[in-house]
């Protein structure tokens, strides 16, 4: 592919930035451009680690992956939208972006479950264990 010079320079001081060959962000820019064509109302941000999240547009804080888990936990798209004060429509769109993208997904929920381990494991008295209830004592 070619580009102009300028487009180039700002894709080498780009990738200077996070430290990376410049051809390496214009796959991952490439890659990107074309998901959000191809799904409108998701766009990407900064996640955690280095990586970037589909989210959708307006609403940084609603990853895809995320809306996925609720709406797997959810008897329907309404319900799932109304928890996240949503509406059904962008539901919609994030689980048909989850559709196409299905390891995307998969592996941004991996990644958030074993960060919540290694979070247990350092701090373990912010989750302290669920305590037993006590059994009533038997009569003789």
């Amino acid at each position: 592919m070619r580009a102009e010079r300028r487009t180039l320079r700002a894709l080498e001081e780009e990738a200077r930035r996070y430290g990376i060959p410049p051809r390496t962000l214009a796959e991952r820019i490439i890659d990107e451009g074309v998901k959000v064509r191809r799904h409108p109302g998701i766009v990407f941000i900064e996640g955690g680690g280095g990586h970037r999240d589909a989210v959708l547009a307006g609403r940084p804080r609603l990853k895809v992956w995320m809306i996925t888990q609720v709406v797997k936990g959810s008897r329907s798209h309404a319900e799932a939208a109304k928890y996240l004060s949503t509406t059904e429509d962008w539901i919609d769109r994030a689980m048909v972006y989850a559709r196409d993208y299905p390891e995307e997904i998969e592996q941004a929920i991996r990644e958030n479950e074993e960060a919540f381990e290694r979070v247990k494991r350092l701090y373990p008295p912010a989750f302290p264990r669920a305590r037993r209830p006590r059994r009533a004592a038997r009569s003789r």
